[in-house]
């Protein structure tokens, strides 16, 4: 018996590990818009006047720039679109009008700023005024000697004390308004992804200014009086008496005192009336004031005299003065004289 012998030979498996190699293309963090913006309301500050009076307290205006600024560190160029806004500073809700108010809070001034469109500068946020809104500007990628590129710009805001809201009442002061602006703004490569009144912002950047405006102590002869005219006079007439009204407007709660002055320069208020045609002979009148006493014009910076005082309102304020003719016993003929009126405040 033969015997079969069966041999196996094993293949032997073996896996080939070839180097696999990957390249990773570096790519630079700058290869997009990398924007950054910011504002500045001319250079802080608004001063409206230093000399608002009752005559231009509901008129006094003032033009300041509202810059802005945007820097692009990126290699991408693209466009970018910015938007600035202001509320009503120190009362936010208050826009139509904005007011300036005392340290103390108890006056105020009403005011308005306004676009160069006319429109009150306000914000997306308020039924009223207009947030100001760049539109898409063309940005370049940043520059490779300064690393970056930049572009500016300005919008003139006009700045105005309004009618119609008691600035006239005003008392002297300071009033100032304290205000946080607010820019926002967006970038992308396409200009019509870049409407910064639309949707989420690529980022916010407060800016803050102050509008403020003093009101100093003012006084004015609002109209010429009229004159006083005695019309005819029997020569036996005694204390005759005409009358007329001085019209003035003075700052709220500001002093002042009146003084009449006749040609003669007598600072008691004894005047004469002289003759229109060649004739020497005088009438001699005294002007008083509503109490019955002398009113002349030895006021000083430091006392009333024999001058009328009163306060300012900040509206028309009428004054009587009366002429008293103790005697006519003169030729008959026309006389007459002038009489200065002067206002210390």
């Amino acid at each position: 018996m033969q015997r079969l012998q069966i041999k196996i030979s094993p293949w032997r498996y073996s896996i080939l590990l070839s180097p696999i190699i990957l390249w990773f293309t570096a790519v630079s963090s700058h290869a997009t818009l990398n924007v950054s913006c910011q504002a500045n309301m001319n250079t802080g500050v608004i001063n409206i006047s230093n000399t608002i009076t009752t005559a231009n307290a509901e008129s006094a205006n003032i033009t300041g720039n509202l810059e802005y600024s945007c820097t692009n560190t990126g290699d991408t160029a693209g466009y970018v679109s910015v938007c600035l806004a202001a509320n009503g500073g120190n009362t936010p809700n208050a826009v139509n009008p904005r007011y300036m108010n005392t340290a103390s809070n108890t006056h105020k001034l009403a005011f308005d700023m306004t676009l160069p469109n006319g429109k009150t500068w306000g914000t997306r946020t308020f039924g009223f005024g207009e947030e100001y809104s760049s539109g898409a500007i063309y940005i370049p990628a940043r520059s490779t000697e300064l690393g970056q590129s930049n572009i500016s710009d300005r919008v003139v805001i006009s700045t105005s004390l309004i009618p119609n809201n008691g600035n006239a009442l005003a008392i002297p002061g300071t009033y100032t308004n304290n205000f946080n602006g607010d820019l926002t703004f967006k970038a992308a490569e396409q200009s019509g992804s870049t409407d910064c009144l639309e949707g989420a912002q690529d980022n916010s950047n407060p800016f803050s200014f102050t509008v403020q405006a003093t009101v100093i102590p003012s006084c004015e002869i609002t109209a010429k009086p009229t004159d006083i005219n005695l019309n005819n006079i029997a020569a036996s007439a005694i204390n005759t008496r005409g009358s007329t009204s001085i019209g003035v407007n003075c700052t709220n709660g500001a002093p002042y005192t009146i003084g009449l002055t006749p040609s003669n320069g007598n600072e008691n208020g004894k005047g004469d009336m002289t003759s229109t045609s060649p004739n020497s002979d005088v009438i001699p009148y005294q002007l008083q004031s509503v109490a019955g006493t002398a009113w002349g014009n030895t006021l000083t910076a430091e006392s009333v005299g024999n001058g009328v005082a009163y306060n300012g309102t900040g509206v028309n304020q009428s004054h009587t003065v009366y002429a008293i003719v103790p005697s006519a016993d003169v030729k008959p003929d026309h006389y007459s004289d002038i009489v200065t009126i002067s206002v210390n405040y």
